[in-house]
């Protein structure tokens, strides 16, 4: 194995998982050639990775409309980009997308060895099938090590950081914007607070989120014990409102609402940080990722299989023990019965407590 090619069409938290097997193939064979095909939305984070030599994006909103263009359009566009991937002449494909698209485009480059995760007997044009009925009882980032393991590699297991590379323009803008607004690093103490999270949820989002007043509630008396605490409100440009909510129920606590920043700009705030506190989401795997400890809060998904990976960051998940939860499975988020109470019986104290102690 020379050139492997890695796909993951998911968002940002799965795409983080795959990137700790990426990392094991790196530690294993540094002079490996490592391509990544990923969606619109994580390719930013990707590039950040230095173990990736090639970033190949697969944007699905482009092609749909391409196919309700007309698929001529479609297949031109397509052709072009495998294309591209077929110049690299990779000869392994490691495919953690559970379909079986990628798998055929594999085998209709030429890929000899394709390995990946039998799903619902969708492993039709894979080479090498390693039996999977799902993400359950243990880390995904865990079985996508198996995959690294399957072609006899060494796995290790337990290390989630990663050395992702932050551009130095994005360092220093961050600086910038910190000062321009009174916030002083390395005197002031930075909570990152990100109330939002679950873009990939879609309208079901809300039952991954933590009330924003309570985020607040939190966030306000960690930093009323303290001197020179300043919050910092994170989320995409969306969310906006939602950090704005949030900021208003801080009153007399410094803090600076910054919606809509690059991932790479989000990413240099999170390292200024001393921890981050928030929801499942994307942005708690990047601040686990990048070393930054974290305060998580879980609703409907389990901990065990999505959460916080890895022994080399400190962080905590708080969740409350109704029984219901975790009723998140096999991909599928059931209709809430019961008034989201898995969050909104979450008492601000707990999550504080939880905040103290990552401090």
């Amino acid at each position: 194995m020379k050139r492997v090619l890695v796909v993951n069409p998911f968002g940002i938290g799965d795409v983080l998982f795959t990137l700790v097997m990426v990392e094991s193939l790196r530690r294993a064979m540094p002079e490996l050639e490592i391509g990544f095909i990923c969606n619109e939305r994580t390719e930013a984070i990707v590039r950040l990775d230095p173990s990736i030599d090639r970033t190949f994006v697969f944007n699905r909103d482009l092609f749909r409309r391409l196919w309700r263009k007309g698929p001529l359009f479609f297949a031109g566009k397509l052709r072009r980009l495998l294309g591209t991937v077929r110049e690299f002449g990779y000869d392994t494909l490691i495919d953690v997308s559970l379909g079986r698209e990628y798998a055929f485009f594999g085998w209709w480059l030429g890929i000899r060895d394709r390995i990946g995760f039998d799903y619902r007997g969708r492993g039709t044009f894979l080479t090498r099938r390693v039996p999977f009925r799902g993400y359950a009882d243990r880390p995904v980032a865990e079985a996508q090590l198996d995959l690294a393991a399957a072609l006899g590699l060494p796995a290790q297991r337990g290390a989630a950081r990663l050395p992702l590379r932050i551009p130095e323009e994005d360092t220093a803008e961050v600086k910038r914007i910190l000062r321009k607004a009174g916030f002083v690093p390395g005197e002031d103490l930075f909570l990152a607070v990100a109330p939002g999270g679950g873009r990939s949820w879609g309208a079901n989002a809300v039952y991954k989120q933590w009330d924003p007043g309570r985020f607040a509630e939190a966030a306000g008396r960690f930093a009323a014990a303290r001197r020179r605490v300043k919050v910092l409100l994170l989320g995409d440009r969306a969310e906006r409102e939602l950090l704005d909510r949030t900021a208003a129920a801080l009153p007399g606590v410094p803090s600076l609402v910054l919606a809509g920043h690059p991932i790479a700009r989000a990413a240099a705030f999170l390292r200024a940080s001393a921890a981050l506190l928030c929801n499942d989401g994307g942005l708690l795997h990047l601040a686990n990722a990048l070393g930054v400890p974290t305060v998580s809060v879980f609703g409907p998904v389990d901990e065990r299989v999505y959460g916080p990976y890895g022994t080399d960051t400190r962080h905590a998940v708080v969740t409350e023990p109704v029984p219901c939860r975790p009723c998140y499975r096999d991909f599928r988020f059931p209709p809430c019965a019961h008034e989201r109470r898995c969050l909104d019986l979450l008492p601000a104290e707990k999550v504080l407590r939880a905040l103290e102690e990552i401090i």
